[in-house]
């Protein structure tokens, strides 16, 4: 445990000067490192005065990583030299592109609306692998993410509603998702969809981070083994989603998909890519809502507040199109009062 935290601290001082991209939408905030490909996802459930909790390990974000393995060789994206990394930002998140002189990798990350959402509670990342020489390749995935947030609590929870405390393997068939709650504020976690709507990993593992991230194959299982892996890291739990090799052949592309997000979404299934304008989700929103519906009105108001006041702060990136929308939500909300003020006896 001492020495990882010697570590985390060394590599902490060493990144915070390292150049990053961040993006903000609705309850998310995404912050990329441009040199390495790294990501880390916050969340706040208020939007007017945002307090960002990391949904799984940031002082350290190059614990919670992709691994390919290609042949018998493991490779780390972002730390493997073979690779050269771009990050940019897109209409609806950003895009990582790391390229060797045999594979070109993407990794899409679009901000996701629940179906009950206003404004984007989740992200859908889309991993693609394009094998660009002239001879198959055999080709699998790992997915390590460090999660913290439950370490001092529950680790782990299903949506079938059980427990995970100790290392613990999934596979065959799958609960809809896993969650890491944090300890310390219950409306506070990290949802990730299994079942529905995501490549179907081979497996997914629950386990001691270093076990996980010292494994470049098949984790040595042992059911109901603890968190602990002494004298390294005690109670310290990971998962890893697991994809298994699959001939790639030449030009072909493996995708893996996996939607992630708050857990006060409840569910990613049927969550829809957000728009490139945050207003125009509002609007899209807003459309049908039952009248009275008085508490959907109040949150798009709030939401709408937030809008102005960035816009306010930087009033030189406020479009025509902004100002539209923007009157077009009121005039939603308007609407809908004079509609229920008719409605009374």
């Amino acid at each position: 445990m001492f020495n990882r935290i010697a570590l985390v601290l060394v590599l902490a001082s060493v990144s915070a000067g390292l150049p990053a991209l961040e993006i903000q939408r609705g309850k998310l905030k995404v912050v990329v490192n441009d040199r390495t490909g790294r990501f880390v996802v916050w969340g706040s459930e208020d939007e007017v005065k945002p307090a960002w909790t990391p949904l799984f390990l940031a002082d350290d974000p190059t614990t919670s990583k992709w691994k390919l393995l290609v042949g018998d060789k493991a490779m780390v994206l972002g730390d493997d030299p073979a690779f050269t990394t771009a990050v940019e930002s897109t209409d609806t998140g950003i895009k990582t592109t790391w390229k060797s002189k045999s594979l070109v990798v993407t990794l899409t990350m679009d901000f996701l609306l629940s179906a009950a959402a206003a404004t984007s509670d989740g992200l859908k990342l889309t991993l693609s692998v394009v094998n660009i020489t002239e001879l198959p390749v055999r080709l699998g995935v790992r997915w390590v993410l460090d999660t913290n947030l439950g370490e001092k609590k529950e680790h782990f929870k299903l949506s079938s509603g059980e427990v995970i405390k100790d290392e613990t393997k999934l596979e065959g068939s799958y609960p809809d998702w896993w969650s890491s709650r944090s300890s310390s504020d219950d409306q506070m976690g990290l949802l990730v969809m299994v079942g529905k709507g995501v490549t179907a990993p081979s497996r997914v593992v629950f386990a001691n981070w270093k076990r996980l991230d010292d494994t470049a194959g098949d984790l040595n299982f042992k059911q109901g083994r603890d968190f602990n892996l002494l004298p390294y890291s005690f109670n310290d739990s990971a998962v890893s989603q697991m994809y298994d090799p699959q001939d790639l052949t030449p030009g072909a592309t493996r995708e893996v998909v996996v939607m992630m997000g708050l857990i006060s979404s409840r569910t990613l299934i049927g969550a829809r890519v957000a728009s490139a304008n945050p207003l125009d989700d509002l609007l899209k929103k807003n459309q049908n809502p039952a009248l009275g519906a008085v508490d959907q009105d109040l949150a798009s108001l709030e939401t709408l507040l937030v809008q102005i006041d960035g816009r306010l702060s930087d009033p030189s990136r406020t479009t025509a199109e902004d100002l539209r929308l923007l009157q077009a939500v009121l005039d939603q909300v308007d609407a809908r009062r004079k509609a229920l003020e008719a409605s009374k006896p």
